[in-house]
């Protein structure tokens, strides 16, 4: 199967008071266009098994078999993109409400909601006893988003609704050290300023509920994906706001993982919708 696709996207600029006076219908054109700037041409309809897939990561060696884990069940799947199927399923936890995962090519890490973070060797023959739970560390909250940034050797974990957040312009984040054995230590937290991110969307930002987080290495850059607030937020490597892209909620019934390949090849999963099953999206290229 070929999977280099082509991610088009329109870019527009405000040059209304300089053109020439159009009809309604031309008005409405870019609107139309700029909703559909997050297109892929190719779509994976994922097994049953994935319906509620909730997090999505590769290993750096392997760009054709897509880790997941998905909400309440404590199972990574490997899932081979050539052969649109599951081949593998490891059980490192009992049941519980897993969101995100993500691996340093040593270990994978799995976020549960309640900010607990699971390590384990990514390989999955390895016996449970090998995973390792980091918990009570984080702030008290709801988390979703969680990321390996390899700069840093280090987990970067945002929150979706935290206390630290109330009556603030701000989504907190931690910063997690993974040493060589896998073991994690809480390092500092830090904060995205929503006034920043209303500055460079354009629209008023009073709150941002992040389900996905993933590290761009060719640009250096942050993608935190949204889906309660439908958009996909784009920050440089000090998450300093640099764009917004928004969708509608047809593009993405509910978009819970954000991943790239080495290849850098985005990927964005969203869970089963009334009509359709769990779907994973591909684009080659970035905005």
């Amino acid at each position: 199967m070929n999977i280099d696709l082509i991610f088009s996207m329109m870019l527009f600029s405000g040059l209304a008071a300089c053109q020439s006076p159009t009809t309604k219908s031309e008005q409405e054109k870019p609107a139309q266009e700029e909703s559909a700037a997050l297109q892929a041409d190719k779509t994976f309809v994922l097994p049953k098994k994935l319906n509620e897939i909730s997090g999505i990561t590769f290993l750096s060696n392997d760009n054709q078999m897509l880790y997941a884990v998905q909400d309440e069940s404590g199972t990574v799947y490997s899932y081979n993109l050539n052969e649109e199927k599951i081949v593998s399923e490891y059980a490192f936890a009992d049941a519980g409400d897993y969101e995100e995962i993500t691996t340093d090519g040593q270990y994978f890490f799995v976020l549960r909601s309640d900010g607990a973070i699971y390590s384990f060797p990514v390989d999955l023959q390895a016996a449970k006893s090998e995973v390792q739970i980091f918990e009570g560390a984080l702030g008290k909250g709801e988390y979703e988003s969680m990321s390996y940034d390899p700069q840093r050797k280090a987990l970067y974990v945002l929150c979706k609704l935290c206390n630290l957040d109330k009556g603030n312009p701000s989504v907190s984040g931690y910063i997690v050290n993974v040493d060589a054995a896998g073991k994690l230590s809480l390092k500092e937290n830090f904060q995205i300023n929503l006034d920043a991110v209303a500055a460079v969307d354009g629209k008023s930002v009073k709150s941002l509920k992040p389900s996905s987080l993933s590290k761009r290495s060719s640009s250096n850059e942050w993608y935190v994906l949204s889906s309660v607030d439908k958009l996909l937020l784009i920050t440089d490597d000090t998450f300093q706001p640099k764009k917004v892209i928004r969708f509608e909620k047809k593009q993405f019934e509910q978009p819970e993982g954000i991943t790239f390949d080495t290849e850098d090849r985005m990927y964005i999963s969203t869970e089963k919708n009334k009509a359709k099953n769990a779907l994973l999206f591909q684009y080659n290229k970035q905005p």
